[in-house]
Protein backbone atom coordinates (compact mmCIF):
# COMPACT_ATOMS: atom_id res chain seq x y z
CA UNK A 1 0.00 0.00 0.00
CA UNK A 2 1.17 3.39 -0.82
CA UNK A 3 -0.17 6.51 0.92
CA UNK A 4 -0.21 9.76 -1.02
CA UNK A 5 -0.74 13.14 0.58
CA UNK A 6 -2.52 15.14 -2.08
CA UNK A 7 -4.25 18.29 -0.98
CA UNK A 8 -3.85 17.22 2.62
CA UNK A 9 -6.03 14.12 2.21
CA UNK A 10 -4.40 10.69 2.38
CA UNK A 11 -5.19 8.38 -0.49
CA UNK A 12 -4.31 4.73 -0.45
CA UNK A 13 -3.64 2.85 -3.62
CA UNK A 14 -3.86 -0.90 -3.36
CA UNK A 15 -3.64 -3.23 -6.28
CA UNK A 16 -3.56 -0.28 -8.70
CA UNK A 17 -7.09 0.93 -7.87
CA UNK A 18 -7.63 4.25 -6.17
CA UNK A 19 -9.80 4.36 -3.13
CA UNK A 20 -12.13 7.22 -2.34
CA UNK A 21 -10.92 9.54 0.40
CA UNK A 22 -12.14 8.82 3.88
CA UNK A 23 -13.66 12.32 4.20
CA UNK A 24 -14.37 15.35 2.03
CA UNK A 25 -14.31 19.04 2.81
CA UNK A 26 -16.22 21.85 1.12
CA UNK A 27 -14.54 25.25 1.05
CA UNK A 28 -16.64 28.31 0.26
CA UNK A 29 -14.79 31.47 -0.68
CA UNK A 30 -16.30 34.74 0.62
CA UNK A 31 -18.18 36.75 -1.98
CA UNK A 32 -16.78 40.28 -2.23
CA UNK A 33 -19.38 43.00 -1.62
CA UNK A 34 -20.73 44.85 -4.62
CA UNK A 35 -19.87 48.53 -4.33
CA UNK A 36 -21.77 51.08 -6.41
CA UNK A 37 -20.82 54.73 -6.60
CA UNK A 38 -23.60 57.31 -6.15
CA UNK A 39 -24.87 59.00 -9.28
CA UNK A 40 -23.45 62.56 -9.52
CA UNK A 41 -26.03 65.28 -8.96
CA UNK A 42 -26.03 68.98 -9.76
CA UNK A 43 -26.79 71.08 -6.71
CA UNK A 44 -27.75 74.75 -7.04
CA UNK A 45 -26.65 76.94 -4.16
CA UNK A 46 -28.11 80.45 -4.32
CA UNK A 47 -25.77 83.38 -3.71
CA UNK A 48 -25.80 84.91 -0.24
CA UNK A 49 -28.41 87.59 0.36
CA UNK A 50 -27.49 90.89 1.93
CA UNK A 51 -29.80 91.80 4.76
CA UNK A 52 -29.96 95.37 6.02
CA UNK A 53 -30.96 95.69 9.66
CA UNK A 54 -32.48 98.80 11.15
CA UNK A 55 -30.03 100.65 13.37
CA UNK A 56 -30.60 100.88 17.11
CA UNK A 57 -33.32 103.33 17.99
CA UNK A 58 -35.35 102.73 14.84
CA UNK A 59 -38.85 101.61 15.68
CA UNK A 60 -39.58 98.00 14.83
CA UNK A 61 -42.63 97.37 12.71
CA UNK A 62 -44.70 94.30 12.00
CA UNK A 63 -45.74 95.71 8.62
CA UNK A 64 -45.02 93.37 5.71
CA UNK A 65 -43.07 96.07 3.86
CA UNK A 66 -40.66 96.37 6.80
CA UNK A 67 -39.46 92.78 6.45
CA UNK A 68 -35.81 92.58 5.29
CA UNK A 69 -36.60 89.89 2.72
CA UNK A 70 -39.15 92.16 1.01
CA UNK A 71 -36.93 95.25 1.26
CA UNK A 72 -33.95 93.46 -0.30
CA UNK A 73 -36.11 92.13 -3.14
CA UNK A 74 -37.07 95.66 -4.24
CA UNK A 75 -35.21 97.32 -7.10
CA UNK A 76 -32.86 100.15 -6.23
CA UNK A 77 -34.44 103.58 -6.68
CA UNK A 78 -32.07 106.40 -7.60
CA UNK A 79 -33.56 109.42 -5.88
CA UNK A 80 -32.79 112.85 -7.35
CA UNK A 81 -34.92 115.45 -5.58
CA UNK A 82 -35.09 118.99 -6.93
CA UNK A 83 -33.84 121.92 -4.85
CA UNK A 84 -35.95 122.26 -1.69
CA UNK A 85 -37.59 118.86 -2.23
CA UNK A 86 -37.10 115.98 0.25
CA UNK A 87 -36.49 112.40 -0.94
CA UNK A 88 -39.95 111.53 0.39
CA UNK A 89 -41.61 114.31 -1.61
CA UNK A 90 -39.72 113.17 -4.71
CA UNK A 91 -40.90 109.55 -4.24
CA UNK A 92 -44.49 110.61 -3.56
CA UNK A 93 -44.59 112.95 -6.58
CA UNK A 94 -43.48 110.11 -8.87
CA UNK A 95 -46.18 107.73 -7.66
CA UNK A 96 -44.15 105.41 -5.47
CA UNK A 97 -46.14 103.69 -2.72
CA UNK A 98 -45.32 104.07 0.95
CA UNK A 99 -43.97 100.51 0.95
CA UNK A 100 -41.59 101.40 -1.88
CA UNK A 101 -40.55 104.59 -0.07
CA UNK A 102 -39.93 102.57 3.11
CA UNK A 103 -37.77 100.12 1.13
CA UNK A 104 -35.83 103.01 -0.44
CA UNK A 105 -35.27 104.48 3.02
CA UNK A 106 -33.97 101.16 4.31
CA UNK A 107 -31.81 100.53 1.22
CA UNK A 108 -30.26 104.00 1.70
CA UNK A 109 -29.19 103.18 5.27
CA UNK A 110 -32.19 104.54 7.24
CA UNK A 111 -31.23 108.24 7.02
CA UNK A 112 -32.61 110.12 10.00
CA UNK A 113 -33.58 113.14 7.89
CA UNK A 114 -36.29 111.07 6.13
CA UNK A 115 -38.29 111.02 9.38
CA UNK A 116 -39.47 114.59 9.87
CA UNK A 117 -41.24 113.61 13.11
CA UNK A 118 -38.15 111.82 14.47
CA UNK A 119 -40.13 108.69 15.40
CA UNK A 120 -38.15 106.30 13.22
CA UNK A 121 -40.71 106.03 10.41
CA UNK A 122 -39.93 107.73 7.10
CA UNK A 123 -41.99 109.97 4.85
CA UNK A 124 -44.96 110.57 7.17
CA UNK A 125 -45.36 114.16 6.02
CA UNK A 126 -45.69 113.01 2.43
CA UNK A 127 -47.63 109.77 2.91
CA UNK A 128 -49.30 110.25 6.30
CA UNK A 129 -48.94 107.88 9.28
CA UNK A 130 -48.49 104.31 8.08
CA UNK A 131 -47.77 102.29 11.21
Amino acid sequence: MLALAGCGLPRTISGGAAQAPASTATVTAPVPPIVTAPVPQTVFVPPPQTVTAAPAGIAASSQWYAQPSWINAQPWITITPAAGQTPCQWLYARGYTYAQAFAAWARNGYPANWSATGDGYPCQKSYGPQH
